[in-house]
Formats: structure tokens, sequence, C-alpha cells
């Protein structure tokens, strides 16, 4: 190991001198960051983790019947891919799309954001700007520039997740308006909703809309299983 020549202790400590060189949210998270000591520039890159959100949940009941993964492969690349699977209480919707983003997760490199809506629950829904402020957190939005405006909210995130390769998971949602104001920007992105209702005016933004049976129903009279 090399010794410390006997002058260095005697020189002063080379300044260090931050100058403002950081840009973020670059190529899906890069960070890169710049600094002076004395006549040397020091560049640091790294990328910062993706959030991936999924609960933690049970395996689903069988689903290959209903075509989903047919319909996240053949997403177009400047499209939103809108799923709603809507159908009874307990009849493995949120676990059916939990699964199937977690199988994806490769395809959505910006991270899978989950979001619960709380559309049946009793106090009431969740409110969709708390959503937002959550969501743009996540992919790592400064506290300070995530605005209090729910428009302008709901534009920074489409905004901030344009071109960029997202998954949503917006579980129990109420209404379309609740599900709208989550969607990200055009890129091939995905968000999947679990409703009781269908939601029918989702249509509007292309979506997909899947009746989940519950895995104990049974057909009715005359009906062939």
């Amino acid at each position: 190991m090399k010794g410390t020549h006997p002058a260095d202790a005697s020189r002063p400590a080379l300044p260090f001198t931050p100058f403002t060189a950081q840009v973020e949210n670059v190529d899906g998270g890069k960070i890169v960051q710049a600094y002076e000591a004395g006549n040397i520039t020091v560049i640091n890159t790294y990328v910062r983790p993706r959030p991936i959100q999924l609960p933690k949940l049970p395996a689903p009941p069988p689903y290959s019947g209903l075509g989903l993964d047919t319909l996240l492969r053949e997403a177009h690349v400047d499209q939103i891919r809108v799923i709603v699977l809507h159908g009874l209480p307990r009849a493995g919707k949120t676990r059916i799309a939990a699964h199937l983003l977690h199988q994806h997760l490769d395809r959505y490199s910006n991270g899978i954001l989950f979001a619960g809506l709380q559309g049946s629950n009793p106090e009431g829904p969740t409110d969709p700007n708390e959503v937002l402020d959550r969501f743009l957190r996540a992919i790592h939005v400064n506290a300070d520039a995530v605005p209090a405006d729910f428009s302008a909210r709901s534009a920074a995130w489409r905004s901030y997740t344009y071109g960029r390769e997202v998954g949503v998971l917006a579980d129990d949602a109420v209404s379309a308006a609740q599900v709208h104001a989550l969607l990200p920007g055009r890129r091939p992105s995905v968000v999947i909703v679990t409703a009781r209702a269908p939601l029918l005016s989702l249509r509007l933004d292309g979506a997909d809309h899947i009746e989940v049976q519950h895995p104990h129903a049974r057909p009715g009279p005359g009906a062939a299983w």
C-alpha cells in the first residue's frame, strides 16, 4: 500500500464546490449528478428503484379463458390499455389483476402502482387527488413539485408518465371519473380496473370490459357451462 507523503499533511483540502447539475426522471428514473472538487469534475449516474406496489394476495381463480394476457401483448405502442374487471364481490377480480401484472413486470419497466379506491366502502370512496399525490411521489417527483390543484395534479401525472411504461391497478372503483384521473400519459401502459359495476363510460377511453364470475357460481336454469 502506498504511504502518505509528509508534505500532504500540510496541503489544504480541495474545496468541495457543488454546482447544480442534476437531471431527474431521465430514461426511466436515471439521476445524473455532477460536482467539482478542486479542478476535478465528478459525475455520478444511478437509477432510482422503480415502484412495484402490487399487494401480496392468495393465488387467483383460473382466468386463462378471459384472454387477459392477449390483451396486454397486443397493446398498441402509443395507446394506454384500459381493462375493467367487473363482477360480484369475492369473485377474485383483485387477485386476478395483481397476478396478471406480476406476470408482466418486465413489460412495465417504469413501475406498477396500486390505488385502493374504496368504491364499496360505506364511508365513501378514496379521493383521486390523494391517489395522484401518492403516485407522483412514488415515481420520485419532489414533494414541492406536486401541484395542489386536482386538475394540475392530474396533468402533472400524465406529463411525468408520458413516454414511459407504467402499470396501474385501480382497485374497487365506483365511477369512471375516479379512474380517468389516474390514466397515465400515452405509451404502452396499462390500467386494470376492478369494480362491481362495469363502468361502461370508460369505453370512451378504449376500455375492454370483462366480467369475472364467482368461482363457485352455478349457471341458471337451461344455461350451459
